[in-house]
C-alpha cells in the first residue's frame, strides 16, 4: 500500500486546507491520517482529533472544537484546521457520466445563483457549478450543521468573479443560518480527464 503524502492547497485567514493522497481505509485510518498531516502541516504536534456523538471531527482543547473538518471523495482526504474558530471544507471529484450542471444548480442552488449557472456555456458552467457546490458545502460546515438545512446560503452569485479565480478570498457577512465567514476555492487537476474541487471556509465572528 502506497504511503498517503498530503500538501497544503488553501489558506485562509489563518486556517489551512490540506489534501491527502492516495487515502485508503476507513473512518478511523482517515481520522489518523488528517490528524497526522495537520500536525506536519501546521507544525502543531498537540492536535488531536475525535468525534463527536453526531459523528462529526472535533478537536481536543487547547483548539476550537469546531477547528477541524474533513471531506472524502474516492481516495483523496480534505483536511481544515483553523487553532481558534470553527472551519469547513469540502471536496468533490468532477464527474464524466453525464452530470448536468444547470439542472443541479436549478434543484440547490440559490435562484440567483442558478441563473447565473444556466447563462453560461458548458464547460464554464460546470466549473462554476462545482465550485459553488464545495464554496457552500465548506462554509454550512462551519456551522456545525453542513447541508442538513439546504444549499441556497451562503447566496454567492454577487462573487463569482472571486469564486473563479483559484485561492482568492471571498468575505461573506453573517447570513440568517451562518456567521461572517472567509472562503476560498481551487482546482486541482485530477486523474484523466477529472478536475478535484476544494474550498476552505472560516468564521470570522
Amino acid at each position: 500500500m502506497t504511503a498517503p503524502r498530503f500538501e497544503v492547497v488553501l489558506t485562509v485567514a489563518d486556517a489551512i486546507a490540506v489534501l491527502v493522497r492516495p487515502m485508503q481505509g476507513g473512518r478511523e485510518e482517515r481520522d489518523e491520517a488528517a490528524q497526522d498531516a495537520l500536525r506536519r502541516a501546521a507544525k502543531r504536534d498537540d492536535i488531536s482529533i475525535y468525534r463527536r456523538p453526531s459523528d462529526r471531527p472535533a478537536l481536543r482543547p487547547p483548539y476550537h472544537e469546531l477547528g477541524v473538518s474533513l471531506s472524502h471523495r474516492a481516495e483523496l482526504l480534505l483536511a481544515g484546521f483553523a487553532p481558534d474558530n470553527p472551519v469547513g471544507v469540502d471536496i468533490e471529484i468532477e464527474d464524466l457520466n453525464g452530470f448536468d450542471p444547470i439542472a443541479f444548480a436549478a434543484d440547490h442552488f440559490s435562484r440567483m445563483e442558478a441563473a447565473a449557472v444556466a447563462a453560461l456555456d458548458g464547460s464554464t458552467a460546470l466549473d462554476v457549478c462545482y465550485r459553488l457546490w464545495v464554496a457552500k458545502e465548506a462554509a454550512l460546515k462551519t456551522s456545525g450543521r453542513g447541508i442538513f438545512d439546504g444549499l441556497d446560503e451562503p447566496d454567492l452569485a454577487a462573487h463569482l468573479s472571486l469564486l473563479r479565480t483559484d485561492g482568492a478570498t471571498i468575505h461573506l457577512g453573517a447570513g440568517l443560518r451562518l456567521p461572517p465567514i472567509a472562503l476560498t476555492v481551487t482546482r486541482l487537476a485530477g486523474t484523466v480527464e477529472q478536475s478535484i474541487y476544494c474550498a476552505l471556509a472560516r468564521d470570522m465572528s
